[in-house]
């Protein structure tokens, strides 16, 4: 959620029971406009808060040029220091996903992490990695699998950038019913055609991104409208704690998530 409109979301997030405070987002407000300063992002949002034993973490996104490409992550305990997440590796996000102990709060701290599948004489049965590997390596696969946006929030501008759309007026009532009105934020997985084959209202600028009534398996997502119709809630099933909100016909959204960082395997089991 952008870091300047807190004020005004805080009464559509309610979140594994965790609401936004009057101090948590001032103090939010103060420490993140800082570290937009300091970095020079043209936007600041706030990701969402980790559950850990002794400190949680909180996590930022700072967006320079490229809304997708140009996105970086920070993270703190104490909305002081800012620690920038490196970049998540392939091994380290397949081992987050093994790890079933909770977090400690401590980026420094070595953990053990014990894949089962392989045979107890392979030497990466058990591998270490640091907590703040873990802690990129979790948020990275969310972002990957639940960060969302509605469609229009993003534009790809004919350089190839692309941008958070200053002229995004909300979806209608009818389109927020729909999970194709909802789009990955990240780099499209499916083929280019995709979208060009299943939409009528087919828009290149708009429509390069994966919709989410293609994820696997139907019904990993959960799409409501409360307040009368008004306001449009997607959850994830995968990652219990990620929730998007959109309020209709206005350019009020914003995605928050609170969580331990664990992901939900069983869902395809469920639906």
């Amino acid at each position: 959620m952008e870091v300047h409109k807190l004020w005004e979301y805080k009464e559509y997030i309610n979140v594994n029971g965790m609401m936004l405070t009057n101090e948590l987002i001032s103090f939010l407000q103060n420490s993140l406009t800082l570290l937009q300063v300091e970095n020079h992002f043209k936007h600041i949002q706030y990701w969402g808060q980790l559950y850990a034993v002794d400190a949680d973490y909180h996590i930022a996104c700072g967006i320079n040029d490229d809304a997708i490409l140009d996105r970086k992550y920070y993270y703190s305990t104490d909305f002081k220091f800012w620690g920038l997440l490196p970049k998540a590796k392939k091994k380290y996000k397949h081992l987050s996903l093994l790890a079933t102990f909770p977090f400690r709060g401590e980026p420094s701290l070595k953990l053990k992490v014990l894949d089962e599948q392989l045979e107890e004489n392979n030497p990466e049965r058990c591998l270490i990695m640091s907590e703040e590997n873990r802690l990129a390596a979790t948020i990275s696969n969310i972002c990957e699998e639940a960060e969302i946006c509605a469609r229009g929030q993003l534009i790809k501008q004919p350089s190839g950038t692309v941008v958070i759309n200053p002229n995004f007026y909300g979806l209608t009532a009818a389109e927020g019913k729909h999970l194709k009105s909802y789009l990955h934020i990240r780099l499209a997985q499916h083929r280019w055609n995709t979208n060009l084959l299943t939409r009528q209202d087919y828009n290149y600028s708009m429509d390069f991104l994966d919709s989410v009534d293609q994820d696997i398996p139907n019904g990993c997502w959960n799409l409501s409208l409360e307040r009368g119709g008004t306001v449009a809630y997607l959850r994830s099933l995968y990652w219990p704690g990620m929730t998007y909100f959109h309020k209709i016909r206005t350019q009020d959204a914003g995605f928050l998530y609170v969580g331990n960082g664990r992901k939900n395997l069983d869902v395809p089991f469920l639906l």
